[in-house]
């Protein structure tokens, strides 16, 4: 009787924190959601004053980076659990490690590629392409190794964020790079996403 009771009030906290972390979340979406409209509305605002920006900015782009991350987190929180777990779950830890680290990998070779691809362009747009990479390495670099966790992210780098004073987020990518990065990401998904769902179906039965 005890036991059941301990399990209950287990099972209500468990209940009321993740209530708590999906409240919070809504929230910290709500204000990505106020922050990249204020942006949005400041930036056309310049646009329509005489901007030398050629495109409006996408500063939406801030929803996704949220989403991206706490998928990640929760991935890795998934692999900690089975490691925990190892002696019931042992043959689902290797394979929910190389469907974490995996897709990493792919992901980070497949952007390092398409900036590469870019950097080697012929003709006027490979020269933009080199000159705003003069200038902006470090955060190429850094958006490179977040788009490991998905290759989502270096839309970020094209996203014209702000719309005005943030240069370093207007790369020009070709629309083949863009083309590319969006079936990098279908690619992630079926590599990523569809076998860490099975496993997870899988360590259910267990």
């Amino acid at each position: 009787m005890f036991d059941l009771s301990r399990k209950e009030n287990k099972s209500d906290q468990i209940l009321t924190l993740g209530a708590i972390y999906i409240i919070a979340f809504v929230g910290f979406l709500v204000i990505c959601w106020i922050i990249a409209h204020f942006f949005s509305c400041i930036a056309k605002c310049c646009l329509r004053k005489g901007s030398q920006d050629n495109y409006e900015p996408n500063n939406f782009i801030i929803f996704t980076i949220p989403c991206i991350l706490v998928d990640f987190i929760l991935d890795i929180l998934f692999v900690k659990l089975i490691l925990r777990h190892e002696k019931e779950v042992e043959q689902l830890f290797l394979p929910s490690l190389v469907f974490l680290i995996g897709p990493i990998f792919i992901n980070i070779v497949f952007s390092v590629v398409i900036i590469i691809r870019n950097v080697s362009k012929e003709g006027p747009d490979g020269t933009n392409f080199r000159n705003w990479i003069n200038r902006n390495t470090g955060t190429t670099a850094i958006t490179t190794v977040l788009a490991g966790a998905d290759m989502t992210m270096l839309n970020l780098l094209t996203s014209n964020f702000s719309g005005f004073g943030l240069r370093r987020f207007n790369a020009p990518f070709s629309e083949k790079s863009k083309e590319l990065i969006l079936y990098g990401c279908l690619v992630g998904s079926f590599v990523e996403d569809l076998p860490q769902f099975a496993i997870q179906v899988r360590s259910k039965n267990f």
